[in-house]
């Protein structure tokens, strides 16, 4: 499959399965998100919450997801997960382009999102998109193991 041989559109609730095999598929590599093994899919895909996902698919497969949670101050908070084949092909762009297209089509004024310091690529995807570093969180995510890692606050005025 080419790059580009996918689509973005709203999450519906048929997803929410899908969603959370994409997750537990992304948090077993341990680096990318705060999530770590063990998932528990039934639970997750239960509870997710379809208002504000977005998903890119290929072939009727979820191959990545961004997350924009409103806040009550004008603000959205992003997340994001791309399946690991599909990094570097564009699936991860269209995902953050929709969803500023999304944040200021609901009259969001910024959006904002945290991500690891090693995450070069992510960081780097942000970037391009025009979000600039705004702080560093220390030592504040906790791993399975017991490591303390930073996240990189990020934000892009709308």
């Amino acid at each position: 499959m080419r790059a580009g041989d996918f689509s973005v559109r709203p999450a519906v609730d048929g997803d929410r399965r899908s969603l959370a095999v994409l997750l537990a598929a992304v948090a077993a590599e341990r680096d990318g998100i705060a999530a770590e093994p063990p998932i528990d899919i039934d639970e997750l895909a239960e509870n997710w919450r379809i208002d504000g996902t977005l998903v890119a698919v290929a072939d009727g497969v979820i191959i990545g997801e961004i997350r924009v949670d409103p806040s009550w101050m004008g603000f959205g908070e992003i997340g994001m997960m791309v399946a690991a084949d599909w990094r570097g092909r564009g699936a991860g762009a269209a995902l953050v382009a929709a969803a500023i297209d999304r944040a200021r089509g609901r009259g969001l004024h910024k959006l904002a999102l945290s991500v690891f310091p090693h995450n070069q690529a992510a960081i780097a995807l942000y970037r391009k998109f025009g979000f600039a570093e705004e702080g560093r969180l220390v030592r504040h995510v906790r791993r399975s193991d017991g490591q303390l890692w930073d996240l990189i606050e990020m934000g892009l005025p709308l």
